[in-house]
């Protein structure tokens, strides 16, 4: 008898896996002949079933119940033979008819609960779980999937609490920690997380992709980076799908300043993901990060044909374009993006950037001052992103507020020491400040990092 759920739910399977014999038990018909008549019928489906031939044994089963309505047995097989052809409506249908006529409960429940669970009907799901533990009070599994809707019904510490109690009783069932660090990770606790996930892969999960990721996440949220890339390549290798894995090795990159790494790992994800506009979004960012405009702009415009009601490909392509020196094209852009998504402070840094380079100013000032209002209001959400307080330093100085471009700029570098443009952009603040000796500082921070660049700013400081 197969079962086709999920791989850390498969253990249910095993517990329906009963022997089918020909005794259908009390059937009640209308005569001998049609009690006969039914009962090769079942025969027949229990024979369809045994070789996998649900459809032959739905048919099998269904004949038998018009003859003989009140047959418990025939109507639950049929519901399970429903289940295996993904007929879950039907499946439900035949289960609540059985259950109605007297088949025994528990196995109803043990099947019942998941194809509710299927249907994200959390609370029927959980009735029949509730009901079946109470008949079988010591069933792991019952256990597991009340954890399990615990979890989908966004109710963690119960969740997290009903896993733990059945890991005391099952220490080597990595499933029942890849369930405890998901649960973690839900409730915020990134040590727990991590500790939980390495016990998963420790004790053999099937999970073996997603505790990997769950591991590297945990690490990222501690800022162990060179640990979390290990990992999230290692969650990559092992669940190729596994998008959020892409997703955050690549951030980790680029917080790292590391673009030409970010960009690969992008590059990767586009070509297991060629219609996900959001990737075509990531790398023009990281291309750009990376001085490669031209790049960045073609990037951008295919991260707004996929996503064409999307702003951020639009605001990226104007950054592009204002590198490209395309001041016309980036205006354009950043309106479009401005409509999509009104008052976003980045893109307005970026409109004003464009007129200021195109010569006017008198355009650009009111901008930056709404680029200024709207990236206080981004790095207040996203406290941990250096390039938010990169964006908000470079939109305070572009309105004169050199002090608070400081105070931008070093919360950038310690967020992100290797951020060789905040270093750079603080050097030239202070110059302007006439402060050369904390320029000469960053000078000597930025020469291991990017020599090139801090070569300007030397030359710069002489200048001075």
């Amino acid at each position: 008898f197969e079962i086709m759920i999920p791989v850390h739910l498969r253990k249910i399977a095993s517990l329906l896996l009963i022997v089918l014999v020909g005794s259908v038990g009390a059937v009640l018909a209308q005569s001998k002949k049609d009690k006969k008549r039914a009962q090769e019928l079942v025969l027949a489906g229990d024979k369809a079933f045994r070789a996998r031939n649900y459809r032959d044994a739905t048919a099998s089963y269904g004949q038998a119940i018009l003859i003989v309505p009140n047959n418990s047995y025939a109507h639950y097989w049929k519901g399970v033979a429903h289940y295996n052809l993904k007929e879950n409506a039907d499946a439900l249908r035949e289960f609540d008819i059985a259950l109605s006529q007297g088949f025994k409960p528990i196995e109803v429940y043990r099947v019942r609960w998941y194809l509710h669970y299927e249907a994200k009907e959390y609370e029927a799901a959980l009735s029949d779980v509730l009901k079946a533990i109470e008949i079988d009070p010591d069933n792991i599994d019952f256990k597991k999937g009340m954890g399990e809707i615990y979890y989908a019904q966004g109710r963690y510490a119960d969740s997290l609490q009903t896993f733990q109690a059945i890991v005391l009783k099952q220490p080597k069932d990595g499933d029942v920690y890849y369930n405890i660090a998901r649960a973690q990770a839900a409730m915020g606790n990134a040590v727990e997380q991590g500790n939980a996930a390495q016990a998963a892969l420790s004790n053999n999960t099937r999970m073996i992709g997603e505790s990997y990721f769950l591991l590297a996440d945990s690490l990222q949220k501690q800022a162990k980076l060179d640990a979390a890339i290990d990992n999230y390549q290692r969650a990559i290798a092992a669940k190729p799908e596994n998008y959020q894995a892409y997703k955050n090795l690549a951030d980790v990159y680029r917080s790292m300043s590391n673009f030409k790494a970010a960009i690969e790992v992008a590059k990767k994800a586009i070509l297991k993901f060629p219609d996900d506009g959001s990737f075509y979004t990531d790398v023009s960012w990281y291309y750009s990060l990376d001085n490669e405009p031209a790049r960045a702009a073609e990037a951008a415009r295919s991260a707004t044909k996929l996503l064409p009601n999307q702003y951020l490909g639009y605001t990226n392509l104007c950054r592009a374009l204002n590198d490209l020196k395309d001041y016309s094209g980036a205006v354009a852009a950043c309106n479009t993006a401005l409509k999509l998504n009104p008052g976003d402070g980045e893109t307005y840094f970026y409109l004003a950037r464009a007129y200021d380079l195109a010569g006017r100013r008198a355009d650009a000032t009111p901008l930056y001052t709404k680029a200024v209002v709207g990236l206080e209001e981004f790095v207040k959400r996203n406290p941990d992103y250096s390039d938010g307080y990169y964006l908000l330093g470079n939109a305070y100085y572009a309105d004169n507020q050199t002090d608070k471009a400081i105070e931008s700029y070093k919360k950038v570098i310690s967020l992100n020491p290797g951020f060789s443009r905040a270093r750079f952009n603080l050097g030239m603040v202070y110059l302007q400040k006439k402060d050369k000796t904390s320029a000469m500082e960053q000078y000597s921070a930025l020469l291991p990092i990017d020599p090139a660049l801090a070569g300007r700013l030397k030359a710069e400081i002489d200048k001075s």
